[in-house]
């Protein structure tokens, strides 16, 4: 089968649904509103660099969506319906998930929510006011991305890179964050209760307070 390249392109709302695509080449191409349920996006550009634009997924259905070692450099996320949805060692810099909901409802204060995002370079990205919690998202960058009254409890942010980003915009606890650079975190003004941190990263933080960690043994 030859490799799909799509420009500038509408995408018809069940063009792929359950589908999968691989190598496949979508510069500036509007997948608004289409349901990609079950669908896998494997090796796939949906950056185009000679005009700097990424995709627009804006109310896509994306549940249970896989996009696995794909250039998502710009891309729309905003509104989407993304439970269980795949994002792995993917470039994701400068996407907009604001809007996305994550969450399967199942009563009006229950819920839960599916999501991995993986081993993929954040920068930039925008998860303002995103509910991402008990979700696999580990070893990602997250340099100066915004996650602004962003939900992330519980959730496995371990072996992530947080450098230039603001530990006080987002809430955090219990979350796994062993492994991971943690940029300039100020354990006396971000709420840190049942967080998960190995003892490197600990004398790190001390460190930063002017406090001496001696060795008793």
């Amino acid at each position: 089968m030859p490799t799909l390249h799509l420009q500038s392109a509408k995408i018809e709302r069940d063009r792929f649904r359950g589908e999968t695509i691989t190598n496949g080449k979508f510069l500036n191409c509007d997948f608004s509103g289409a349901d990609l349920t079950d669908t896998q996006f494997i090796g796939c550009f949906f950056y185009d660099e000679a005009t700097q634009l990424g995709c627009s997924f804006n109310r896509a259905v994306l549940k249970d969506a896989s996009f696995k070692s794909c250039d998502l450099s710009m891309a729309d996320f905003r509104n989407t319906q993304a439970l269980g949805l795949e994002i792995r060692e993917s470039k994701v810099q400068g996407a907009d998930f604001r809007g996305a909901n994550f969450m399967n409802m199942i009563s009006a204060r229950t819920y839960f929510c599916s999501a991995f995002i993986i081993k993929s370079n954040l920068s930039y990205a925008n998860f303002s006011k995103v509910v991402l919690e008990k979700c696999e998202l580990w070893e990602n960058r997250w340099n100066g991305a915004n996650v602004l009254g962003a939900s992330f409890l519980g959730s496995d942010l371990s072996g992530g890179e947080f450098n230039h980003f603001d530990w006080r915009s987002a809430t955090f606890n219990h979350c796994n964050l062993t492994g991971a650079e943690l940029g300039e975190l100020d354990i006396r003004l971000v709420d840190l209760e049942g967080v998960q941190l190995d003892s490197q990263q600990i004398v790190g933080l001390i460190d930063r307070l002017g406090i001496i960690l001696v060795n008793d043994a």
